[in-house]
């Protein structure tokens, strides 16, 4: 799996068209040839990749052949390009329906800046000071929730975060459960590890050390159900298992012995059953879990019936990381080391035998995508890619059929993200069909499949985006600036997974030296601000630029 290792939309009640996809063949698209010398590529060059350095191979199939730059690295440090001859983009004069295109993303992005601007009281024409807002605390006897947003989105944590947990084994999966009253943190040696997170400054208490079963090279995945009940777990088969966490007190859950691993078997799929889930996530409502799969596929299981009720052959390539949209579950986003988002929508299976053609696709990521995280508005999300970049998106944004592409060879390159940097510069190669509406770059996509999250609501009006990184650094950028804001450093190894808590003045992450950390401290200058308020009133530390 892992290798370069990943319109208008109607509203809520309203189906999207039912509409062709898959290859560009199959997808009906309409193609405008800007140069007609140009030689041009229909498809997207498949890749494969895999999670960390011995599991399925990497992603570089067919690119030299198709003419695009071929790297390769030597143990001396020198690099040769060969076979690039017809890599190099052409710059042509941007057409009016370019400048319309520009146009509409921006004007995306703009009403998102709104958005974001309105949740947090933005003024950038003066500078926000805190005291006064302090006084009129002071004198009133509270703050709304509106003022809490406004002062929490512009602090952030600072100084040395502290360790909850260390261990000899690589942590692959560290995110709060959806009311932020426990962690997770999943190993390659087999534990998934549940902390109760207590109030601000409390130290977290190991509730839950579960024993995976069916281990293959590590866990991929975890997701909680809605209720707080179920813990399902994905370790590269075609089997998720399922344990109730409630069921017992003991702190060690070992199949059959202190609780019972449900097994949810995926059948065979398109392979016979010789394939493994990357990715998974529960429904809002907890009835259907949707995994993306190594056999390019896409699931949809039943909880009740344990069944796979719907299922697609989704991508050209392993689905690294799928997503619900929004509250209704009909919507769902996956993304592929194919570099291509797909949308799809349950509404359209209309003879009940699940989908078999996307109703839309994202194209913008040059190489593998890693993972997807919904802002939960059902429009916006947010993606991170093996060409090193994080991107925005407007759902609406999306090509459906009957859509105009321009036919230009996207730029790829011929190499193995698991060891080799990213021969590119992730600020000049672009999708010539990028839909996506802004970019942010800095963070290391490298080794693994690096998560990137929205910052939450009630504490920042989700004014931030965030990522882990390869080189073992959180990075925090600015939605309304489209700037970095700060980063946070403290592992010595790679950063896979983090999250930032739905209502406490906490991040928290995991990296591959085994440490489960969080950042928390408070300024002095704020300490006075947050005395005798509650989780949800805490304050971050303000990061330079960010006002």
């Amino acid at each position: 799996m892992v290798a370069g290792q990943g319109g208008s939309r109607p509203e809520q009640d309203e189906p999207f068209e039912d509409q062709a996809t898959d290859s560009d063949e199959e997808y009906d698209l309409e193609f405008v040839d800007e140069d007609e010398d140009e030689e041009t590529d229909d498809s997207f060059s498949e890749g494969e990749e895999s999670e960390g350095g011995s599991g399925p191979a990497s992603n570089t199939r067919a690119r030299a052949a198709a003419g695009f730059p071929r790297v390769t690295h030597y143990m001396d440090g020198r690099v040769a390009e060969t076979g690039n001859e017809g890599a190099q983009q052409q710059n042509p004069v941007p057409s009016a329906s370019d400048e319309s295109d520009r146009a509409q993303k921006a004007e995306s992005l703009e009403r998102l800046r709104g958005i974001l601007q309105n949740d947090v009281g933005w003024d950038s024409s003066q500078r926000y000071h805190l005291s006064s807002l302090i006084r009129t605390r002071e004198c009133a006897g509270h703050w709304s929730p509106s003022k809490r947003t406004r002062v929490s989105s512009r602090v952030l944590p600072h100084g040395e975060p502290e360790v909850v947990d260390t261990g000899n084994s690589r942590a692959y999966i560290g995110h709060f459960a959806e009311e932020g009253n426990v962690f997770i943190a999943g190993f390659q040696n087999q534990t998934i590890r549940l902390y109760d997170v207590c109030q601000a400054h409390q130290p977290w208490q190991l509730r839950k050390e579960i024993v995976a079963r069916s281990l293959n090279w590590t866990i991929t995945d975890t997701c909680l159900s809605p209720n707080n009940q179920l813990l399902v777990y994905a370790t590269i088969s075609p089997t998720l298992h399922a344990v109730n966490i409630n069921a017992s007190d003991d702190v060690r859950s070992i199949q059959n012995i202190t609780d019972v691993h449900i097994p949810l078997d995926f059948g065979e799929g398109f392979s016979d059953g010789s394939f493994g889930l990357w990715a998974i996530n529960f429904s809002s409502d907890g009835k259907f879990i949707l995994a993306g799969s190594s056999d390019y596929a896409t699931y949809l299981y039943d909880v009740e019936a344990q069944r796979v009720v719907a299922k697609a052959h989704a991508h050209k390539d392993d689905v690294n990381t799928v997503c619900f949209m929004g509250d209704s579950g009909q919507v769902y986003l996956s993304g592929s080391d194919d570099c291509m988002i797909k949308v799809w929508d349950r509404r359209c299976d209309t003879r009940g035998e699940g989908l078999s053609r996307a109703q839309g696709i994202l194209p913008g990521h040059t190489e593998g995508l890693t993972y997807m995280s919904p802002k939960g508005d059902g429009r916006y999300f947010i993606s991170n890619g093996k060409d090193q970049k994080c991107k925005l998106w407007d759902i609406r944004a999306m090509y459906t059929s009957g859509s105009q592409m321009k036919k230009h060879r996207t730029p790829r390159f011929f190499w193995d993200y698991r060891w080799q940097p990213y021969p590119g510069n992730p600020n000049k190669v672009k999708h010539p069909n990028d839909r996506s509406i802004a970019t942010f770059t800095g963070h290391r996509v490298l080794q693994t499949l690096i998560r990137c999250r929205w910052s939450p609501a009630e504490t920042t009006g989700q004014r931030y985006i965030f990522s882990g990184s390869q080189c073992g650094s959180l990075f925090v950028y600015d939605v309304i600036t489209g700037k970095k804001t700060a980063v946070f450093r403290f592992h010595r190894s790679v950063m896979r997974d983090c999250d930032w808590h739905p209502n406490q003045p906490l991040l928290a992450s995991v990296g591959w030296e085994g440490s489960v950390v969080r950042w928390q401290k408070l300024p002095e200058d704020h300490r006075e601000a947050t005395r005798g308020r509650g989780a949800g009133d805490a304050l971050w530390e303000s990061a330079p630029g960010s006002d």
